[in-house]
């Protein structure tokens, strides 16, 4: 048994209140921090329940019920915290619980709906307000709808239609996060960087700077650069959508990048001087045969199977 005759069961289901009540933001503060410190028991409990939470990846809250709580053996130091969300409040109980909560593990998180994609998948969701999203190609996305409208994108792209709503809606993502109102937007991460871009509506980024129809915020190293989204890029944004690759004067290595985004299997430049092929054309993303047939018949690239990959080189004379 426990403090006060809990069975470890009972102190277990209180530490999982206590973190599904934080993580929506409805738990008092003061109140968490008093229960926490009534008990070695209480802070243990919470602290295990904490890292069980961290250590599910993807599978839900549910997991940690049945999780075992050591009450001989109180847990007394706290889990590093690698990564404040916006509700958390200072304190070691919230480096605890929060412990996991930087981008990379946020879809562990309870109160969250979650949705992903595979490589080549996209998916069309249905937001609880009536906002749409489509999410691209290798693609990690969860939302939260409350006082709110919350959304997250972890890793890939996605496009949001946003309906008018009394509760904000908010777009978070580790390189920039923004307000926006109803509209259009496409936000795609690649590695650090982000480019979010208005096609319809405002965005406000959380640094204060507003973003019209037809701009384009580029979040890098830190820094954030507001322009207007040049006609390549407002093309883009609605040809995957439709499930095509559009290549405007694109160098052969980028559009091989585009592509690969689609392909378990990568198409490899065999010579690097052919990166700086400019292509023009539309592609569907399903079809890479129809593109390496194009790259064989306009310019002389031939292309040969190797393992996974796909491999291009020049034609010789006379081939």
């Amino acid at each position: 048994m426990g403090e006060g005759g809990k069975t470890g069961t009972e102190l277990r289901e209180e530490a999982t209140r206590w973190l599904v009540a934080l993580d929506c933001g409805t738990a008092d503060a003061e109140a968490f921090e008093a229960w926490r410190r009534t008990s070695p028991f209480h802070a243990s409990a919470f602290a295990q329940a904490a890292a069980v939470w961290r250590s599910t990846g993807d599978r839900r809250i549910a997991g940690m019920i049945d999780q075992p709580v050591v009450e001989e053996a109180p847990v007394q130091e706290e889990l590093p915290a690698r990564g404040v969300s916006r509700r958390a409040v200072a304190g070691g109980a919230f480096a605890a619980l929060l412990g996991m909560g930087g981008l990379g593990g946020w879809l562990a998180m309870p109160g969250r709906a979650y949705a992903a994609t595979g490589v080549g998948e996209q998916r069309s969701i249905l937001l609880p307000d009536g906002s749409h999203a489509m999410l691209n190609t290798d693609s990690k996305v969860s939302w939260r709808f409350g006082r709110q409208r919350e959304f997250w994108i972890e890793q890939g792209e996605a496009a949001l239609t946003v309906r008018p709503d009394a509760a904000a809606f908010m777009l978070h993502s580790a390189p920039l996060a923004a307000e926006l109102s109803s509209g259009s937007f496409n936000l795609r991460l690649l590695g650090k960087e982000g480019h979010l871009l208005v096609q319809s509506g405002q965005a406000r980024l959380e640094t204060g700077e507003r973003l019209a129809a037809g701009q384009m915020a580029t979040a890098k190293a830190g820094t954030i650069l507001i322009s207007d989204a040049p006609a390549d890029q407002l093309g883009a944004a609605t040809a995957w959508q439709q499930g095509k690759i559009v290549f405007n004067g694109m160098p052969l290595g980028r559009a091989i990048a585009e592509f690969n985004r689609y392909l378990p299997g990568k198409i490899v430049l065999q010579d690097a001087e052919l990166g700086e092929t400019r292509l023009g054309g539309e592609f569907r993303i399903d079809d890479p045969d129809r593109f390496l047939a194009a790259l064989a018949s306009g310019f002389d690239i031939a292309h040969r199977q190797q393992g996974d990959q796909i491999l291009l080189y020049r034609k010789k004379p006379g081939a």
